[in-house]
């Protein structure tokens, strides 16, 4: 598997995927304090603000993303889910910097990230086994998964850089590109051709 490809293709769009809804978590307490603190909202009520859209909205639509990421996979096909998921999320995150000191806007951003953050656990081990079969997706899948872990460390240390140095939209928008660049590359995805036995 690890010579092919299509495991390098989703093992980077996976990276992406991760490194932007990682970030996300780590960076909207603060990046949301600051961004509401900056159009007049009290920090007090700022705190609640923030908690509330991790808390609730994130959290939620993560849970829910993966049901019905899953099932739109089933009906539409892996790839062109993965394709739709990682441009809405592109563009979500471009968007989130620009509508994320509103309330309104903090809200709807984290559900819509985290709706499609949470895709990610529906849709990659899916495709692993349409890929590469079901016999052996218990030991390819791991494979895939060390996406998440590489996006794990590369989003929190981004997200956190470019908080200290007050520079977010050098967060967002960087992840927002990537974002959008892993979906043009999903739309090339095609299963591996199996060798002749």
């Amino acid at each position: 598997m690890v010579k092919t490809s299509q495991y390098w293709s989703l093992f980077f769009i996976f990276m992406i995927g991760s490194t932007a809804g990682l970030m996300v978590i780590g960076v909207i307490g603060l990046f949301g304090k600051e961004a509401l603190a900056g159009s007049g909202v009290e920090a007090a009520k700022a705190v609640i603000i923030t908690g509330t859209a991790m808390g609730l909205f994130y959290a939620l639509m993560n849970g829910l993303g993966r049901i019905i990421w899953g099932s739109v996979s089933d009906k539409i096909g892996r790839k062109n889910s993965i394709v739709i998921m990682s441009l809405l999320q592109g563009v979500m995150m471009i968007v989130f910097f620009y509508i994320g000191g509103k309330e309104w806007g903090l809200y709807l951003s984290a559900a819509i990230i985290g709706f499609n953050f949470g895709g990610n656990f529906a849709l990659f081990p899916a495709i692993t086994a349409d890929f590469f079969g079901n016999k052996c997706v218990g030991t390819n899948y791991p494979w895939v998964f060390m996406a998440y872990g590489v996006g794990g460390i590369i989003g929190p240390i981004l997200g956190g850089a470019m908080g200290d140095a007050k520079a977010w939209m050098w967060a967002f928008i960087p992840a927002g590109i990537a974002l959008i660049i892993a979906g043009v590359i999903a739309m090339t995805l095609k299963p591996p051709v199996k060798s002749a036995a």
